[in-house]
């Protein structure tokens, strides 16, 4: 599977490129099968066309581009023509795009693109800025990733500092007579934390260490306010993080701009196409017209000239056999949006090459097996082979990677160039464990995300009967026209500047009688392959029960993904007052992602606060690193406490709980807002540093579902003091309605217990 079926060639990039293609195109071209896996906006196409550069023009290769429709690889001639390349592409397929294509035969322009250079100079000068580029690819990378991290920070600290206000602490500007860095406020967290637990907060050896390695001499009011010392400690590291990154940030952009990183990308792209025009200026200047039509070119007399002539050949897949002559083998066959080719005429196409790359993504939409299909075979296409054979829960793509797995190479695109890092967010975190890489810019004053929730009721109807069966929602179209379109009436936006989409083809129906033809409405499975600069979705459902019976259809993580990612600019979700906060699943997140990035009231408001992820997964790796290493006090219990971790961390791994993030020793003062429901014993115990072991949250609001502490048998069973300290913090969870589960070190089957826990928690959402 990975055996090289090429020499090492200089590979060129005429068009643009990024460093994750260009891993891709270099892992292509050395393989007999590979994958390029491309989530939205990342430059599927554009990898395609240097790779077609490099082997129809650098290497001779006949090729074939094919996806399940014509949308796909129509794009692709666009492309090529709009580039000045035209005359490489036969745009074949069914009969109706061959006689097109026959009655118009594409000519080869090439004057003037000779170059004065020889073709060995420009190979040396590709390779010589390939090497200078590639290292300042690496660079920008890394600049994208931290600008990622630093928004990251910013909208965390916007939470925190929402939070703060209302807390009323006394800010403290100076926590140390030292230089300040984010690592000494999470040591300091750490050291407050460990001596508390072990009863030290007052010793004098404390003291010492607090002045000596924290530089703090705060110490009566760490002993009478340790939880507001604490937030005074949390809020300088967001401050500080955030100047790191940016100064990294800094940092790394003068690089690049000293060495000149947009002018050297800009000459390799030169050079490469100047090669590429000069090879093919060699090729085509004396090259004969091609001479014959639709119904003799396949003849063995005039293929070869017809190929030779024309060696990218577009057509569907299950229309590529009919292309070319019986036994005839392109030398590769590259498979685009291979989600939604089907099992058969993707087999139809892989029997035509030698080689093949296979392009798409599985988070986005398979192909629809109609029903009829289904009627009629039913269990035979997939009776007596294997799983990765089944017709009907695999496409080509998700057959390939069922089939091979982590034995065909397989390259993923990282970097994301289409929507608002805000909107790219969402399906980053929810659907790419956060591999994707934003270089879209964003202004502090964008508002990238917009709910509209209707009022109260149940505004859902549905026709069960005669030829026009389906769900739709008028309200939620009124609100569209009269609060959304109607308030930009008097901004500068065209109206084809907006799509809508809904999973329901009867509201598209509805909402294209009502909005003008300008905005292109459609359903979210017609919708791939598209973008807009405003996207307006309709959720459509309702608490009826004919709404909640809906959910399993719009409950599909592909089409959630597929929806939000056409936006590029603004995302706006148009719903139900409560149907999808109440019932959870993709939407669901979907609006507690939208919620938390806006400060929404559902989120500003609550008595629970959404967790501080980033600051307690860098607090959590120092506490780990404590009690990995820890060999004294209560070593039992740190074992104990390591053991879970690792426990929760597999299980949340797993795809069923993979909508959940882990916090480790969360203070309860970061945990409840507002403590007035409380007594004063129990404010008294926030006050003094209380904290719960692990906390359990959603990943995309942060918002708290489970929190489990480890007991310690001999800690807390033989300490009267601790057994009331212990019910006082059940108690406190009780009245703010958050599970608090407890595991003694020495009970067993944890694993199932959390499992339990976690599904109920899955289940009721």
């Amino acid at each position: 599977m990975n055996a090289d079926v090429s020499t090492e060639l200089q590979h060129i990039f005429p068009f643009r490129y990024n460093l994750s293609q260009k891993t891709a195109l270099d892992q292509a071209l050395r393989s007999k099968i590979s994958i390029i896996e491309g989530p939205p906006g990342t430059g599927k196409t554009q990898t395609i066309l240097n790779i077609l550069a490099n082997l129809v023009v650098m290497q001779q290769k006949r090729v074939a581009v094919v996806s399940g429709n014509n949308a796909a690889v129509q794009n692709v001639r666009d492309k090529l023509e709009a580039e000045g390349y035209p005359f490489l592409v036969a745009a074949l397929g069914n009969k109706k795009n061959k006689d097109i294509f026959f009655a118009n035969l594409p000519i080869a322009e090439v004057s003037g693109w000779e170059s004065e250079l020889p073709e060995v100079e420009l190979l040396s000068k590709v390779q010589e800025l390939d090497g200078r580029t590639t290292r300042l690819m690496e660079l920008d990378v890394e600049k994208a990733r931290l600008k990622q991290q630093l928004s990251a920070y910013v909208l965390e600290q916007k939470h925190f500092e929402n939070y703060f206000a209302k807390q009323d602490v006394e800010s403290l500007e100076k926590l140390s007579f030292y230089r300040e860095t984010p690592e000494r406020m999470l040591e300091f967290m750490k050291d407050s934390h460990l001596a508390l637990r072990k009863g030290k907060e007052n010793s004098l050896l404390y003291k010492f260490k607090l002045f000596i390695k924290h530089g703090f001499t705060e110490y009566k009011y760490l002993r009478e306010q340790g939880a507001d010392v604490i937030l005074n400690v949390q809020r300088k590291f967001y401050i500080l993080r955030m100047e790191e990154l940016s100064g990294r940030i800094d940092q790394i952009e003068q690089e690049l701009q000293s060495a000149s990183y947009q002018s050297l990308m800009k000459e390799h792209q030169q050079f490469s196409a100047q090669l590429f025009r000069h090879k093919l200026y060699e090729k085509y200047r004396n090259l004969p017209r091609v001479e014959c039509n639709a119904k003799d070119y396949q003849l063995s007399k005039n293929f070869k000239s017809f190929i030779d002539y024309y060696p990218i050949v577009l057509s569907t897949t299950h229309s590529l056999r009919n292309c070319v002559p019986a036994n005839d083998l392109f030398d590769y066959v590259i498979i685009d949006e291979s989600s939604q080719v089907d099992l058969i005429t993707g087999s139809l196409a892989l029997s035509c090459c030698k080689r093949a790359i296979i392009v798409g993504d599985t988070k986005q939409l398979p192909q629809i097996v109609s029903k009829e299909i289904e009627n009629v075979v039913g269990n035979a296409a997939s009776a007596g082979v294997g799983k990765a054979y089944n017709y009907f829960q695999h496409n080509l793509l998700s057959s390939m990677l069922a089939l091979y797995g982590d034995d065909i190479p397989k390259v993923m695109l990282k970097e994301h160039y289409r929507c608002h890092p805000q909107i790219i967010q969402f399906c980053n975190q929810k659907y790419y464990e956060g591999e994707l890489i934003t270089f879209t810019a964003e202004q502090d004053s964008d508002v990238p995300l917009l709910i509209y929730r209707t009022l109260p009721g149940n505004h859902l109807r549905e026709i069960t009967r005669g030829d026009k069966k389906g769900k739709f929602n008028q309200r939620e179209l009124d609100v569209i026209e009269r609060e959304i379109l109607a308030g930009w009436e008097q901004v500068a936006i065209g109206q084809s500047d907006i799509g809508f989409v809904t999973p329901y083809r009867k509201q598209v129906e509805k909402a294209a009688g009502q909005f003008t033809d300008d905005i292109e409405s459609d359903t979210i499975h017609k919708y791939q392959g598209r973008e807009k600069p405003i996207m307006i979705m309709s959720t459509v459902l309702d608490q009826t029960r004919s709404g909640r019976n809906g959910m399993k259809f719009i409950n599909n993580p592909c089409m959630i993904n597929v929806a939000v990612s056409r936006a590029q600019n603004k995302f706006i979700l148009v719903t139900d007052h409560n149907l999808f906060r109440k019932y959870g699943n993709e939407i669901g997140d979907l609006t507690r992602y939208m919620e938390y990035s806006t400060l929404d009231e559902n989120v500003v408001e609550s008595e629970i606060v959404s967790i501080f992820d980033l600051l307690y997964k860098e607090y959590s790796d120092k506490l780990r690193a404590f009690r990995e290493r820890s060999r004294g006090f209560n070593a039992s219990k740190f074992k104990s406490e390591n053991l879970m971790e690792a426990l929760l961390t597999e299980l949340l791994q797993e795809p069923a709980y993979s909508g959940f993030m882990l916090g480790n020793q969360v203070l309860l003062k970061n945990l409840f807002k507002n403590v007035d429901r409380l007594e004063n014993s129990e404010q008294q115990y926030i006050r003094h540093r209380a904290s719960v072991d692990f906390v359990i949250y959603h990943k995309l609001d942060k918002t708290a579902v489970l929190a489990i502490e480890v007991d310690g048998v001999e800690f807390h069973e033989n300490k009267p003091e601790q057994l009331k300290r212990d019910r006082m913090k059940n108690d406190i969870f009780t009245k703010y309605e958050l599970k608090l589960k407890r595991f003694a070190t020495n009970e067993s089957g944890e694993e199932q217990k959390i499992r339990e826990l976690l599904d109920a928690i899955v289940q009721s959402s």
